[in-house]
């Protein structure tokens, strides 16, 4: 080799080292300044904390094909050492995996209780079901709360069910960490199906879309049952809730029920019960359902009723006797239900979201009661004959909030003027934030009740939605309280 060429060669080696040098120069640099920075002076305990924020924060429904691996773990290599050494950051997992990802968190989480996902919808292609069912069976002892979707597939034949995945690689294995599964089984379809065999003899929590036979009964430790959908007919709700007196929540969405239930029962005790929601039963199937269960008169209800075109009145004597003994009401509305909610002094709250046919609020107007405070947000309401004739009975009304349109706002207002007897002489406070108004037609009202010896002494409205007269109204006896928009938001979000 001549001498040049050594030259050249030697050359190449040292801007080869001097490159190596570089790069760990401007590495120490990096470090040194990342040290000086207040994020590097952050405690790992604290790191942890965050990290394990991201994950709270991206809730239950994931899976890894969308985000596999949070980026905030390698933000830089002191963050990524902090996850990898923190078991409670590998605590969740989908299934199936990829088997290195799913060795990786397997051990990275050590022996803490895993959060899984199962599901045979998770890729285009066919699942190892050997391989699923055996990753499964590895982790069955550490799963505290498991999330299932099992999906029916027309050009999968050789798909096998949830079931039949559990009898074949889990068997009787005792899964005695779960406290929680959210079972979703579409695959299934004989309604004389053999329950699931799921050995869980501490789970709390159980939430279910599928037929009611792939349920075990009884399970004797839960205390919160959830049915997402059920066709359940009365009988089959009261005999599905005898199996489970110690239930302290049930939720039960009915799909429609086949039939009236005429036989007699024996009355189903749910002495721990303190919160129950039973969605889309016809008001004499609801009816005959309560009476058939004894309730701590702590327990919260929700209720979905609906009724035929021809059987309103069926409603009315229904909600009759709940808001007879309340405190107050709330009256709103989506685009299918108008929604009544009850509290009392003496009970647990009730709200019944009623399946109207027309749209309208039914009249209450026949149902007395000792209401002090009532709040209607709805864009329309009853005659002005029917508020005056539920507003003369509901004579201890201390409070109206309402929020409606302007016009059917002026209607509330004259039945309230109604005259010779004061109509609410008790009332004291309108609040009719998010409603527009006149401000002449307001002060009008505020000198009448004045006048009559029922001064409302206060009056709250959204700024912006008075017109004309506003001055005047400002200038009246009566407290004026005006609200921003964004107030009124707030004040509706905790309301």
């Amino acid at each position: 080799m001549s001498d040049a060429a050594s030259l050249d060669k030697e050359m190449e080696n040292l801007q080869k080292k001097f490159a190596s040098m570089q790069k760990r120069i401007e590495r120490s640099l990096k470090i040194q300044h990342n040290r000086c920075i207040p994020i590097d002076r952050l405690s790992d305990e604290i790191i942890t904390e965050i990290l394990q924020y991201e994950i709270d924060d991206a809730g239950d429904h994931w899976s890894f094909k969308d985000f596999p691996l949070f980026p905030t773990y390698s933000i830089c290599t002191r963050w990524r050492q902090v996850a990898i050494g923190s078991p409670s950051l590998w605590t969740r997992i989908s299934l199936p995996c990829p088997p290195r990802l799913f060795r990786l968190i397997r051990d990275r989480s050590r022996s803490n209780q895993l959060k899984v996902f199962v599901s045979n919808a998770s890729a285009p292609d066919p699942i190892e079901t050997v391989s699923l069912g055996e990753s499964l069976r590895q982790l069955v002892p550490r799963i505290s709360k498991l999330r299932v979707f099992w999906d029916w597939f027309p050009n999968r034949l050789d798909m096998i069910g949830f079931d039949t995945l559990l009898s074949m690689h889990v068997d009787q294995r005792e899964f005695s960490a779960l406290r929680e599964i959210d079972l979703t089984d579409i695959f299934t379809d004989d309604p004389e199906c053999d329950p699931i065999g799921l050995n869980a003899p501490a789970l709390r929590k159980l939430i279910f879309d599928g037929l009611p036979s792939f349920i075990a009964r009884p399970i004797p430790s839960l205390l919160d049952l959830q049915y997402k959908t059920c066709g359940f007919d009365i009988k089959e709700i009261l005999n599905l809730l005898s199996y489970h007196p110690q239930l302290h929540s049930c939720s039960l969405i009915n799909t429609g029920s086949r039939g009236d239930f005429k036989d007699h029962h024996s009355i189903v005790s749910l002495n721990s019960l303190q919160n129950l929601v039973l969605d889309n039963l016809h008001v004499s199937g609801m009816e005959i359902l309560l009476a058939n269960l004894t309730l701590p008169a702590s327990a919260r209800l929700t209720l979905g009723t609906y009724v035929h075109d021809h059987d309103h009145d069926l409603f009315e004597k229904f909600i009759g006797p709940y808001l007879s003994n309340s405190d107050e009401l709330k009256v709103t509305s989506d685009k299918k239900k108008i929604i009544y909610s009850m509290t009392y002094k003496s009970r647990g709250a009730i709200t019944i979201a009623h399946r109207a046919g027309d749209g309208l609020l039914p009249t209450l107007a026949k149902c007395p009661t000792d209401l002090s405070l009532i709040d209607i947000q709805h864009s329309i309401l009853p005659p002005v004959s029917d508020l005056i004739q539920a507003f003369t009975l509901w004579s201890k009304i201390a409070h109206i909030r309402v929020c409606t349109e302007e016009l059917q706002f002026e209607n509330l207002l004259t039945a309230l003027e109604e005259t010779p007897a004061i109509v609410c002489p008790l009332l004291r406070i309108l609040d009719c934030t998010g409603t527009e108004f006149s401000g002449l037609r307001m002060k009008s009202f505020l000198d009448f009740r004045e006048s009559k010896g029922a001064r409302i002494q206060t009056l709250k409205f959204t700024r912006g939605f008075a017109h004309s007269g506003v001055d005047e109204l400002v200038s009246s006896t009566t407290a004026i309280i005006q609200l921003d928009p964004v107030e009124v938001e707030e004040s509706a979000e905790y309301s």
